[in-house]
């Protein structure tokens, strides 16, 4: 079964009870807390991947972090279950799907945009509502820098990448001169 397989499997179900008890967002807020922990604490990361290290002691580790975090008790329970059924590593997958789950029951649709530096507060929200005219969704970005890019933009919207970089329009001239492109324009 697929990361992605796994992660949905838990993520649908906590969507449902996070929504029902009216916790969706401090449920993202913890989950996403423990997901990093997790994920950049690379003892932490080994120790509940490891196949030989006993479920018991695996325990007892996650519950000394419970114990010391203080989480809502439906965050504890799912930790709980994905150790009980050896998926307590994919936590960060999980979060993952939780999220674009519940930003899917929202109607948002989630834009990463690249750019080589970073972008105003006004350029950020002329981008967000052309994006939403161009889509018709509720948009929330998530801006990274990418200084390979030299310019412009790079932004995915689900499958479907919008590039305006400098580095990709070169590389298009770049290819129209070697085929012997005169019209370049």
């Amino acid at each position: 079964m697929s990361l992605i397989a796994v992660a949905r499997r838990y993520a649908a179900p906590l969507a449902d009870v996070a929504i029902a008890h009216n916790k969706a967002d401090q449920i993202d807020s913890e989950f996403a807390m423990y997901a990093e922990m997790i994920g950049t604490n690379q003892e932490l990361s080994d120790l509940f991947a490891s196949p030989v290290i006993s479920q018991d002691k695996k325990r007892e580790v996650l519950d000394a972090i419970i114990e010391r975090t203080h989480p809502d008790t439906l965050t504890a329970n799912l930790l709980r279950t994905l150790l009980r059924n050896y998926r307590l590593q994919y936590v960060g997958a999980v979060h993952e799907e939780f999220r674009r789950e519940m930003n899917s029951r929202k109607g948002i649709v989630i834009a990463h945009v690249a750019t080589a530096r970073p972008v105003e507060a006004s350029q950020q929200e002329s981008l967000g509502r052309r994006l939403h005219e161009m889509t018709g969704k509720q948009i929330q970005l998530e801006f990274k820098t990418d200084s390979s890019l030299i310019g412009g933009v790079v932004t995915r919207v689900g499958s479907m990448v919008y590039d305006g970089s400098i580095k990709t329009q070169l590389h298009e001239i770049e290819q129209r001169l070697k085929q012997g492109d005169r019209d370049i324009g």
